[in-house]
């Protein structure tokens, strides 16, 4: 069986994503009031998924590489182009997108998705952990990866 390649086509990697592991477990209205947004259309299997949530449904960082023919826009000559470069000063989750890009075209993406799952991984006791978590929801260790939220 192929594992399924979590990492976006703008370099994000998925598997840390909150929706995406409420999709995963089942929890929907859990990542709906956290998100304060409706649970439905918010489902998502991943960017390169056939079931993303409507915000990424018509992502310009999804076609635009598709458009091009790339796998992703690591594969893009004009990487990192004005648009990455925006993109990733908006959330603190974006602002790795572009040296994430540059791991892809060094290691390729299966390497790169298994890098960044071992480090969204709960030190402790492994479980997935998403972006903003601080401390584990299954055993409360401290999650080092997370991000901090913009106030």
């Amino acid at each position: 069986m192929t594992e399924k390649r979590l990492d976006a086509y703008c370099g994000l990697y998925c598997g840390g994503c909150l929706i995406y592991q409420s999709t995963r477990t089942g929890n929907l209205a859990a990542a709906a009031a956290t998100l304060n947004r409706p649970a439905e259309g918010l489902a998502c299997d991943g960017c390169r998924s056939s079931r993303v949530t409507a915000a990424c449904r018509d992502c310009w960082y999804r076609s635009c590489p598709v458009g091009k023919g790339y796998g992703s826009c690591a594969d893009c000559p004009e990487m990192p182009c004005d648009s990455l470069k925006s993109l990733q000063t908006r959330m603190p989750h974006l602002i790795e997108i572009v040296g994430n890009l540059e791991r892809v075209r060094a290691i390729g993406g299966t390497s790169f998705c298994a890098e960044q799952a071992a480090r969204w991984a709960c030190p402790s006791c492994g479980r997935a952990t998403t972006w903003y978590e601080t401390t584990c929801p299954a055993c409360s260790a401290p999650v080092p990866a997370g991000y901090r939220r913009l106030q």
